[in-house]
C-alpha cells in the first residue's frame, strides 16, 4: 500500500499546501479581475492554514543502548527501540497478561504435533521507505537473525533451521521446526522483520544507524549517548488507540545522571522516566500536580547471579551460606517500602507452572554458619565482589545490606558500580564476570521458558541473562524437554522439576519480584504497564491528553 495514496502525514502535507496555494488562486483571482471600484487595497487576503501541531512525548532514561540493531537488542531500552520501530512477526496485546495476536502475520496455523506452522502475511504493511513487507521479508529477517546468533536468537535456536522455511502461494510462509518448540509463537513478537532489500549486503553495521523497519515509528535521528529520535509512521497497518490524538515524534532522552531525569519530570520536559530511578524519586514525582506513578507488579524479578565456576561461589554450601544470611524482609519492607513480593526460586510467582514447594531462603544465620563450616574455603580468604549498573539506587541499597549481613558470617564484600554497557560486555567471559551481579530480568515472552532457558541453561553462558555460568546437566535436560513438550499437561511437571533443582543449587539470590515503577505527565494517555520486556512501551498506545 503506497503512503502516497493514504497515509494522514501526506493527507495533513495537501491540507497545508492546498491551504497556500488556495490563498494564491483567490488572490491571483482577484488581482485578475478589472473591476476598477473595487480598491485593491482593501481586499482581504487569506493566511495560509497553519500547520497543524505537532505532539511529542519524551521517555526519560539513564540507560544508553549497547545496540539498535532489532537482530542484537536484549534490554529493555533497546527493546523499546525496536518494539516501535519494527513489527514482529506476531504481536502481544496491552493488557496482563498479555496475550498472542496479530502482526506481520495476520493469521496463522500450527499442526497437531506442534511442528508445521504456516503464517500468513498481510498484504497492508509497508516499510518505513515505502516497500511493502513481503513474505520474503519475513524469511529474510529470520535467516539473518539466525545467523547473526545475537540478541534474541537463543528463543529460535535448535528448533529453526533455515533450510526448512518456505514461501507458499505468494504471502503465506511456513516454517517446519527440527522438533516440537512449545514456545514459538510467544517468541515472535521479538522477530523482528527488516527490509531484505535494503539490509541485504548493506553490512553487519547498517542498522546500528539506519531504520529498515515498518514499525508505528521511524527512526528520525540517533545521537549516541544524547537521544533517540522517533517520528510517526503514517503507512502503518496498526490502529493508533487514538490515532487523532497520537504522538507524532518520540523522543528517547539519555540522561546518565538520575537527578537529570528527576529534574526533567519535575519542569515538563519530560514526560515518561524509565524504572530505574531511585526508589524515593518516583514517590516524590507523584506529589507534583502534573505527574501520576505506574505502580504494578507485574513480572520483573531481580536476582544476584553469583559466579558458580569461581572459588569459592563454584562450591553449592557456600551458595546456600550465603543465600541463609541475608535480611530479606528488611529488602521488601524497607528498602522497597512493600513495593514487591518475595521470590520463592527463580521463575516468579505470577507465572505459569510456578512451583510453590520450591525453598525459599529466609535469614538464618544458624543455618549459613553450617554451610559454611561444610564449605571447603575459609571466607575469610576471599573478597567478594557485587556489581550493579551505576544510579540504580535501589541495587546499590540492597548491596549496602548485604555487605552488612555478610559481615556477620566473615564474607567480606566490596560493592562496584559499572555502567550497564560495561556490564553486558563483562559478562561475556567467566574471567570478566563479577563475582556477584545485581540483575533485574525482563520479562521477554508468555511462557517459563522466557525466565529459565536464558538464565540457567548452559547454551545461554556469556549474556546478560545469565552471569552466574551456571552449569547442571539435569536442569539443561529439563529445560530442553519443556521446550520440546506441547500440552501444559504434559509441561507443568517438568517445569516444577527444574525450578526445585535450580533453587536448591542456590544458583543465584532469587531476591523480589517488584512493581515496576514509571512516573508519567498527565498529558500522556494510554500507558499501561503489562508486564512487557520493551514492549510495555508501545506508543501507538499512547496519546495526548485533550
Amino acid at each position: 500500500m503506497s503512503s502516497s495514496d493514504t497515509s494522514p502525514v501526506n493527507r495533513r502535507r495537501f491540507l497545508e499546501l492546498s491551504g497556500v496555494a488556495g490563498a494564491a488562486v483567490f488572490l491571483a483571482g482577484c488581482l485578475g479581475d478589472d473591476d476598477d471600484d473595487e480598491d485593491p487595497d482593501t481586499t482581504p487576503t487569506p493566511s495560509p492554514t497553519p500547520p497543524p501541531e505537532e505532539r511529542t512525548v519524551t521517555y526519560a532514561t539513564t540507560i544508553e543502548p549497547s545496540t539498535i540493531d532489532p537482530m542484537r537488542v536484549t534490554d529493555n531500552l533497546e527493546t523499546l527501540y525496536a518494539g516501535n520501530v519494527y513489527d514482529g512477526i506476531l504481536s502481544y496485546t496491552n493488557e496482563l497478561p498479555p496475550q498472542i495476536t496479530d502482526g506481520l502475520a495476520e493469521d496463522y496455523e500450527v499442526d497437531e504435533e506442534g511442528v508445521t506452522f504456516h503464517f500468513t502475511i498481510r498484504d497492508d504493511a509497508e516499510f518505513h521507505n515505502g516497500d511493502p513487507v513481503t513474505a520474503e521479508d519475513i524469511v529474510f529477517s529470520i535467516e539473518r537473525m539466525l545467523d547473526l546468533q545475537a540478541g534474541f536468537s537463543w528463543m529460535w535456536s535448535g528448533f529453526v533451521d533455515t533450510d526448512q522455511i518456505e514461501i507458499e502461494d505468494g504471502n503465506v510462509v511456513r516454517i517446519e521446526l527440527t522438533e516440537p518448540f512449545a514456545p514459538l509463537l510467544a517468541t515472535l513478537p521479538y522477530l523482528f522483520v527488516v527490509n531484505e532489500d535494503q539490509v541485504a549486503g548493506a553490512g553487519d553495521d547498517y542498522l546500528e544507524s539506519n531504520d529498515a523497519g515498518s514499525g508505528a515509528y521511524a527512526l528520525e535521528s540517533y545521537d549516541i549517548s544524547e537521544e533517540i529520535v522517533l517520528t510517526r509512521h503514517e503507512g502503518s497497518w496498526r490502529e493508533f488507540d487514538n490515532p487523532d490524538h497520537a504522538f507524532d515524534r518520540v523522543i528517547i532522552d539519555i540522561m546518565p545522571e538520575p537527578s537529570s531525569v528527576v529534574g526533567a519530570m519535575r519542569d515538563g520536559s519530560a514526560d515518561m522516566t524509565d524504572e530505574w530511578l531511585a526508589f524515593e524519586s518516583y514517590f516524590d514525582l507523584e506529589e507534583e500536580d502534573h505527574i501520576w506513578l505506574s505502580n504494578e507488579i507485574t513480572f520483573s524479578p531481580f536476582y544476584v547471579f553469583m559466579h558458580n565456576q569461581r572459588e569459592p561461589l563454584d562450591d553449592v554450601d557456600f551458595r546456600k551460606a550465603i543465600s541463609y544470611a541475608i535480611d530479606y524482609e528488611t529488602i521488601i519492607n524497607d528498602i522497597l517500602g512493600g513495593n514487591a513480593e518475595r521470590m520463592q526460586g527463580p521463575l516468579p510467582q505470577g507465572a505459569r507452572f510456578h512451583n510453590d514447594e520450591a525453598i525459599q531462603y529466609e535469614q538464618d544465620l544458624d543455618q549459613a554458619q553450617a554451610h559454611l563450616d561444610a564449605s571447603p574455603y575459609d571466607p575469610g580468604d576471599y573478597q567478594l565482589t557485587y556489581t550493579f549498573v551505576t544510579g540504580l539506587a535501589i541495587s546499590e541499597n540492597i548491596g549496602l545490606l548485604m555487605q552488612t549481613n555478610f559481615a556477620e558470617i566473615g564474607v567480606d564484600l566490596e560493592l562496584s558500580a559499572a555502567p550497564w554497557t560495561r556490564i553486558t560486555d563483562d559478562v561475556t567471559s567467566q574471567e570478566t564476570t563479577s563475582d556477584m551481579h545485581a540483575i533485574y530480568l525482563g520479562f521477554s515472552y508468555a511462557d517459563p521458558d522466557s525466565w529459565l532457558y536464558p538464565t540457567w541453561h548452559t547454551s545461554s553462558h556469556g549474556t546478560w541473562q545469565s552471569p552466574s555460568w551456571y552449569d547442571n546437566p539435569e536442569v539443561d535436560d529439563l529445560l530442553d524437554e519443556g521446550r520440546r513438550t506441547v500440552g501444559d499437561d504434559e509441561r507443568e511437571p517438568i517445569y516444577l522439576e527444574a525450578q526445585e533443582i535450580i533453587a536448591d543449587d542456590a544458583g543465584g539470590l532469587f531476591l523480589q519480584n517488584e512493581a515496576q515503577l514509571f512516573a508519567i505527565n498527565n498529558r500522556v494517555e494510554g500507558f499501561f504497564d503489562n508486564g512487557l520486556m520493551g514492549l510495555t512501551h508501545s506508543f501507538w498506545h499512547m496519546w495526548e491528553a485533550e
